[in-house]
């Protein structure tokens, strides 16, 4: 699959480039860039993602431009403050997934280990765990994320991977600000720990991140 941003989206991105927001805001899945008369937002959003288990999720942000005051709501938090937006990049990542494990010795291992955690959890017995899963496949496989022009990406299986936009990076001043989903994580919780980073700090965080 492919989730990237489309022409709508990169035109609004590219107009935040040199404005100077009232505020930005996060509200856990999504970031806020509150103006006078308008408001722009990201948002994660969780879509299906290429792979071998139908459940797996690609976590994607998509952008949109609102003609009306933004109202926070009670879980608002801003996380920056009249500052201007010198430049802006966005990211983007593929997310892979290995070919799950299928052989029955390593199965039955990981499903014991289940097994046991989910008893400590519900209070029952190993037994009973197994009644609960009893006719459910087995299948175990990874998800890993990398630069979408690296080796690595060149040697997965396309039918398991999925080219993503993931957000952006605004550049403030000497700080920048990582407003971009991060590890295949849902929503933008790292903007809780800590918001503002400088140029080396980000380096340390884009390994797996390809910028345009």
């Amino acid at each position: 699959m492919n989730y990237i941003f489309n022409e709508i989206e990169k035109d609004i991105i590219q107009r935040l480039k040199n404005s100077e927001p009232k505020r930005i805001w996060t509200e856990f899945i999504k970031v806020i860039f509150e103006y006078e008369e308008y408001y722009v937002e990201l948002e994660c959003v969780p879509e299906i993602a290429s792979s071998q288990n139908k459940t797996d999720e690609a976590m994607t942000v998509k952008v949109r431009e609102f003609k009306n005051s933004y109202l926070p709501s009670k879980n608002a938090k801003v996380i920056v403050e009249n500052k201007p937006i010198n430049d802006i990049k966005s990211v983007r990542t593929l997310l892979y997934f290995t070919d799950s494990i299928t052989e029955p010795t390593k199965v039955k291992k990981i499903d014991s280990k289940w097994n046991r955690m989910l008893s400590k959890i519900a209070g029952t017995s190993k037994s009973e765990i197994e009644k609960l899963l009893d006719g459910t496949t087995s299948s175990y496989h990874d998800e890993v994320i990398c630069k979408p022009n690296s080796d690595e990406a060149k040697k997965v299986n396309g039918e398991f991977s999925n080219l993503m936009d993931v957000g952006i990076i605004l550049e403030l001043g000497e700080d920048y600000l990582p407003a971009f989903v991060q590890g295949n994580k849902y929503g933008f919780a790292h903007l809780e720990r800590k918001t503002l980073l400088k140029s080396e700090e980000l380096k340390k965080g884009l390994m797996e991140y390809e910028l345009n």
